[in-house]
């Protein structure tokens, strides 16, 4: 089971070095550019095809700088006209695409760069330049790691190293599955093991707090401002909000995906792909709903979980929080509130949706039920509370905090 991961770490160049950096971003942007034309203009989808008609010019545009360069180049105008095909499907008006504020050069080549830890060494039209770099605490992990590719990433006068990681691990046997339904405010868990089952809330609403304040942050500087003072306050208010939403769903998924090694289980969660199309509830529940980072809470616990071991499973949702996890029966919520009209189970909604995931896994067959499987809505809910408190001038750790609480669902 191959286990692929990003690690980000800051350039720290001379001056000499920031100007090679800053002539190597301008002609690998042309370079981009004159590709993405050429494949508009064919209309090509083809690496051979593009390759054959930009190569040549491009190299006698570009002699100084390696020839891989031209390669990434003509792979990431490729990535963006197929980008642009498939939303040109999907939707009308559909502007095309450009690579005019391009800020990001493509590594994925091994005559490119030479990675060690602490140091970059990058081919460039200047040679090669040796830049240094700060190894984080979170990156030690990747130290048995393999380096499988890179990309130089500008953000203003910074510089950064975003770098791919590959590792092999081994697949553990699972005992039971562990339905995960994502929702507004929580992650509900279902552990279901052989006569046993267990419910786990997850409470993330803080996330919801933190997107509603940024939500009315950002709409009073548009009222209030313009031109660059707008953009420089949206872009940075924008960037502390994904800082601190992701703090806390990094938070929630290591407790899920600790939850999985701990009980041996396979997580099993929704399909959403093309959930975004699907919502369409208003204009301000629209909002709330497309504002919320499901299908980000699903790739943090899946990839936490294969480092523990197990593989993820994703399955339909359709009819998750309506059907009855006992007796099979559709019926329609309240709210929150789920009662069976035909067997009268009483429970959450969302407990009913991540054991309706967890039944839909091939194990489940191979899983005995609990000897009367209602006495599972009778058991305790053990809640995980994540709050975070707000400051402006970031995340302080010691306000960040996993209280654990407990509840019980409603008996039928």
């Amino acid at each position: 089971m191959l286990l692929t991961e990003t690690c980000r770490f800051r350039l720290e160049p001379s001056e000499e070095q920031r100007r090679v950096l800053e002539e190597l971003f301008e002609a690998y942007a042309g370079m981009v550019r004159e590709c993405l034309e050429k494949a508009i203009e064919l209309n090509a989808t083809s690496r051979k095809k593009l390759h054959e008609a930009v190569y040549r010019e491009l190299r006698a545009r570009f002699p100084n700088y390696p020839s891989h360069y031209i390669y990434t180049a003509i792979t990431m105008a490729l990535a963006i006209f197929k980008s642009y095909r498939r939303m040109s499907r999907k939707k009308r008006d559909v502007s095309k695409p450009s690579a005019k504020n391009l800020n990001t050069v493509l590594l994925d080549d091994t005559h490119l760069f030479w990675f060690r830890w602490g140091e970059v060494r990058l081919a460039t039209h200047r040679g090669h330049v040796a830049i240094p770099f700060k190894v984080h605490e979170h990156a030690r992990k990747f130290v048995d790691f393999q380096v499988k590719g890179s990309r130089l990433v500008r953000r203003g006068d910074a510089f950064f190293l975003h770098v791919t990681f590959r590792k092999t691990v081994e697949e553990r046997e699972a005992e039971g599955v562990l339905g995960i339904d994502v929702n507004e405010r929580s992650i509900d868990l279902a552990i279901v093991k052989p006569g046993y089952v267990k419910f786990v809330r997850v409470d993330v609403s803080e996330v919801k707090y933190i997107r509603d304040r940024y939500f009315r942050k950002r709409r009073s500087i548009q009222k209030k401002t313009s031109g660059k003072t707008r953009a420089g306050l949206l872009a940075k208010y924008s960037e502390r909000e994904r800082r601190r939403v992701d703090a806390l769903l990094h938070r929630a998924s290591k407790i899920v995906a600790d939850i999985v090694a701990r009980e041996r289980v396979r997580p099993v969660m929704e399909d959403l792909r093309g959930i975004r199309e699907r919502i369409d509830y208003g204009r301000v529940l629209n909002r709330r709903l497309h504002s919320m980072p499901f299908r980000r809470i699903q790739f943090y616990i899946a990839y936490k979980s294969v480092e523990r071991g197990y593989r993820p499973v994703y399955v339909d949702p359709e009819n998750s929080s309506r059907a009855c996890p006992i007796c099979g029966a559709v019926n329609k919520p309240n709210g929150h509130a789920y009662k069976c009209g035909k067997c009268g189970l009483q429970a959450d909604r969302h407990q009913v949706a991540a054991w309706n995931l967890a039944t839909r896994h091939p194990m489940w067959g191979a899983l005995p039920l609990p000897p009367k499987a209602t006495e599972a809505s009778w058991a305790e809910v053990e809640r995980v509370v994540i709050k975070c408190r707000l400051r402006d001038n970031g995340l302080s750790p010691s306000s960040c905090r996993d209280s654990p609480r407990s509840s019980r669902l409603s008996p039928p």
